[in-house]
């Protein structure tokens, strides 16, 4: 058995839990920078219940609404510019993913003489404390270390994350309200992506006891959910039915906390690179491979997930399959090739069941995109 389990991020859970944080947010200091995309943050109500408690607590803030989807990191820069002017002492991100993983980074350029890709060595012991609120269900953003950026020069994504845990967040709020202003297919991407990391995090060699049980869980309810709402208009989505998206992609978070991800992200990011396909979309074309090769290399652990779960792996791959909506592009060897090299070196190929080599994903791509 395996009972290692790191997570020093405080969850604060439940209807209108940030109108009564503001004690949290005094504790943290009297000056701060909301992080934001354009207009979602403001949609949900999320921007306004948390400027209200602020201006309750006489905190003085400013708002950086720059972050795009698959933020750059120069935006995270300019942000960390701004704060560091304004004199923050901590900053809040609301959003998805991208805001959330942006103000992991300017958290750092905040507080240190940084620049560019400089975010990506050896980071000083030197950062804002974060207070994350998620609008979405999918990401698991607030409750791991890790912050993934697109590079300006290269408009590829990479991944960051510190090694002394200052890339956590120092409480995360989670309101299921939050999420229903989600139109119907980005609730399902963004459930995918949860979907992927609770699948991709169970069968991962560096999986233990807490992250399994944590992953079950999540499986569990995000299937249950997405089961629920497939196929109905956003007006008919119950808040019960969010909640569980919501709650179930933290389960899969705090799993991706202990395990990383396993080859579905690599492989997925350059669908959401160079053919705008929602993320959460893009790693789920992989899914059903991953969770063939978790039953032909694990298949003791993968029988005992379903046994548990009370269903087969075939209803999920069946579920995958009818909420999978990405046109695949006409693509050559050679950049099947190219893309299967990229991933290679990741410990996501390391630690995804078998053994996953550059060769092996260079066949799964060959036959997803129909040139074998």
């Amino acid at each position: 058995m395996d009972f290692d389990f790191y997570l020093p991020t405080h969850i604060i859970s439940g209807a209108e839990c940030v109108r009564g944080g503001g004690a949290v947010f005094s504790s943290l200091g009297r000056k701060c920078l909301i992080v934001t995309g354009k207009s979602s943050a403001k949609a949900c109500g999320a921007l306004d219940d948390c400027t209200a408690v602020l201006d309750e607590q006489g905190i003085a803030y400013r708002v950086f609404d720059g972050i795009g989807q698959n933020p750059l990191v120069s935006s995270c820069e300019a942000a960390g510019k701004l704060a560091r002017e304004f004199g923050a002492e901590f900053l809040i991100g609301i959003g998805g993913g991208s805001p959330l993983d942006a103000t992991k980074a300017i958290a750092f350029f905040a507080c240190n003489d940084l620049h560019g890709v400089d975010i990506y060595g050896d980071l000083p012991k030197n950062a804002l404390p974060m207070v994350l609120i998620g609008t979405t269900a999918g990401t698991g953003s607030e409750v791991t270390p890790y912050s993934v950026l697109t590079v300006d020069e290269t408009g590829r994504k990479r991944s960051f994350r510190d090694k002394h845990g200052l890339s956590y967040a120092s409480y995360v709020f989670s309101d299921p309200k939050y999420t229903a202003s989600l139109p119907y297919d980005f609730t399902i991407s963004t459930a995918l992506d949860a979907l992927c990391h609770a699948l991709e995090g169970y069968f991962a060699s560096n999986a233990t006891d807490i992250s399994d049980m944590f992953a079950t869980r999540g499986i569990d309810v995000i299937v249950q959910a997405l089961e629920n709402i497939k196929n109905k208009p956003k007006e008919e989505i119950l808040m019960s039915d969010r909640e569980m998206l919501l709650y179930g992609s933290l389960y899969a978070g705090v799993t991706i906390n202990t395990t990383g991800t396993g080859f579905c992200h690599p492989l997925g990011y350059f669908l959401t690179e160079e053919y705008q396909v929602p993320h959460g979309q893009a790693c789920a074309v992989f899914l059903r491979d991953y969770l063939r090769e978790a039953k032909e290399h694990l298949s003791d652990k993968y029988e005992a997930l379903f046994g548990t779960l009370g269903y087969s792996g075939n209803k999920v791959l069946a579920l995958i399959g009818e909420l999978l909506d990405v046109d695949l592009p006409v693509l050559s060897e050679n950049t099947l090739k190219e893309v299967a090299q990229r991933g290679a070196p990741t410990g996501n190929f390391l630690h995804s069941p078998g053994v996953f080599t550059e060769e092996k994903a260079f066949a799964l791509l060959k036959k997803i995109f129909n040139l074998l």
